[in-house]
């Protein structure tokens, strides 16, 4: 009953931050377009780790193309954009990842839930992304030192990211708080919930995307051929029974 309330009661609630962000601000103006800033800085990152990262990786480690094979991903990246949860979109993406026949069962039940849990390459792009521009609105001089923190506790901390909607930003403020050495909820955090909803979809198929990927290379890497494991398991068994 209480998290009913706090669901309902939370729309209110963002409006207010927002309209105390919006009514303190002078120049609008430039207020709406450094958050144009936070949004094309977070989508160009996670451009670069699917063009990057992840198609030139795929790539190089089996020799294919990987623009066929991230066709049968389509629909669990529609999944994650729709729903902006990895652990929602896990049967999505496993009927997809299953639909390249190149991935064995085995290796797609493994990879799929696990990346689902640890694998946020979308949450290690955008924390960064959102400290950085915390900070430069609160008028604070990033240096050398902030980045390769941030870095370290993006990469971290989105391991431990929960995998529902907008679970990150409650460690953004963590991130920006450890950096900077600050306390409580930085002016202009306001703006951050307000793009969240849209952010936080692209975050999810960044990071279902990788997953797929990865189980792509991992067949590849480690071939399982599922029916010899069968055999191999149920003559197993057979030879435990007889020995029983």
């Amino acid at each position: 009953m209480l998290i009913n309330w706090i669901i309902n009661v939370t729309p209110f609630a963002v409006l207010s931050l927002i309209a105390s962000a919006v009514g303190s601000q002078e120049d609008l103006i430039d207020s709406f377009a450094n958050v144009g800033y936070l949004v094309l800085a977070s989508c160009f990152g996670m451009a670069m780790q699917f063009l990057i990262v992840h198609v030139v990786i795929y790539y190089l480690v089996t020799k294919t193309n990987p623009f066929t094979y991230l066709r049968c991903i389509i629909p669990a990246q529609t999944m994650a954009f729709a729903c902006a949860s990895s652990a929602a979109t896990i049967p999505m993406t496993l009927k997809s990842v299953r639909s390249t026949g190149i991935v064995p069962e085995s290796v797609l039940r493994f990879v799929v839930p696990l990346g689902a849990t640890i694998n946020m390459d979308g949450s290690a792009i955008y924390f960064p992304c959102a400290c950085i521009w915390l900070a430069v609105l609160n008028g604070v001089e990033p240096n050398v030192a902030h980045y390769f923190l941030l870095i370290i506790i993006a990469t971290i901390g989105s391991a431990g990211a929960a995998p529902v909607p907008s679970s990150g930003l409650v460690l953004i403020v963590t991130a920006y708080n450890t950096v900077f050495g600050t306390t409580g909820i930085p002016d202009g955090f306001a703006y951050v919930v307000a793009i969240d909803w849209f952010l936080d979809r692209c975050i999810t198929v960044t990071n279902v995307t990788g997953d797929s990927m990865v189980c792509g290379m991992v067949s590849h890497l480690c071939p399982v051929d599922d029916n010899e494991e069968d055999v191999g398991w149920s003559l197993g068994c057979r030879q435990e029974a007889h020995v029983d």
